[in-house]
């Protein structure tokens, strides 16, 4: 079983290959998801990728799920998880209709933010910033409960531990932290100089910062990826939910369900199933 693009959510084990761009620890293989994986043909039983797709230019995604396609064995089901652009699209419409403008003024930031943002972080991580610094003002509650429910960010934690970090753990916390982004901060810096030498103009509309990872090149709905998929060579396209598969004994804790019982990326997610040809 494999895990394309995990980041830090993975399954640990002995039936497990687990790949992506970086490897934060021993049980993640480092790999270029972009190029040949580096897997033999026709072995895996399940393909599984989560809020990867979206990440991917739009001329490379065919490729990508050619290789997917490729390392699963006849009958070797593919899951992908990623943004609905449709759940998404009707639920800012039903916030804005009903009058709920700061929630459908959100909705305009999940589909837009992470498409367009020019610095790490973008609109949602300033909005993020605030809400924390504003964690103990009641008025914020409901949007942070909010954001907990369309995005599975639950920034209510994030804020006991900021409470938390400024205890004395914070100055090993802070400098474990200064050590790892050092080497980044270099390359940020060296991009910066370089960058300054372009017009104006051109950064202004061309350039974006941002990291690895953070930017979408596209919005998908299930009938533009059911229709991607079957043009690859995938059958039998399906949706499910984020505690439904149609793979035995899929581990849906913790891939696709946190420790609460909830939707691990939250409702905007959309959970498509696909299977290669006997």
């Amino acid at each position: 079983m494999i895990n394309l693009g995990c980041g830090p959510v993975f399954v640990d084990g002995p039936d497990w290959i687990n790949l992506d761009f970086a490897a934060p620890t021993p049980s993640v293989r480092q790999a270029n998801l972009l190029k040949r994986l580096p897997l033999p043909s026709a072995k895996a039983q399940l393909v599984y990728s989560s809020h990867f797709l979206e990440h991917i230019p739009k001329p490379e995604v065919d490729g990508f799920l050619r290789e997917c396609l490729r390392i699963l064995q006849p009958g070797g089901i593919l899951r992908l998880v990623l943004p609905d652009l449709e759940e998404m699209a009707r639920s800012y419409l039903a916030w804005r209709d009903s009058g709920e403008h700061e929630k459908a003024n959100f909705l305009v930031l999940e589909m837009v933010d992470q498409c367009v943002r020019r610095e790490s972080g973008g609109e949602l991580g300033r909005l993020y910033q605030r809400l924390l610094r504003e964690a103990a003002s009641s008025e914020h509650h409901a949007m942070i409960a909010f954001i907990r429910e369309r995005m599975g960010e639950d920034l209510a934690s994030r804020s006991r531990l900021k409470v938390i970090s400024e205890g004395r753990a914070s100055t090993i916390l802070d400098l474990t932290w200064i050590l790892r982004g050092a080497r980044h901060r270099l390359q940020q810096a060296w991009v910066r100089l370089w960058l300054a030498g372009l017009p104006a103009a051109f950064r202004t509309q061309n350039v974006s910062l941002a990291g690895i990872g953070e930017r979408h090149h596209w919005l998908w709905d299930f009938h533009q990826l059911q229709q991607t998929l079957s043009a690859v060579g995938f059958i039998t396209v399906i949706r499910c939910s984020a505690d439904s598969s149609s793979i035995k004994d899929f581990p849906f804790h913790p891939l696709d369900i946190d420790a609460d019982g909830r939707p691990r990326k939250g409702l905007e997610s959309m959970y498509v199933e696909a299977r290669k040809p006997d």
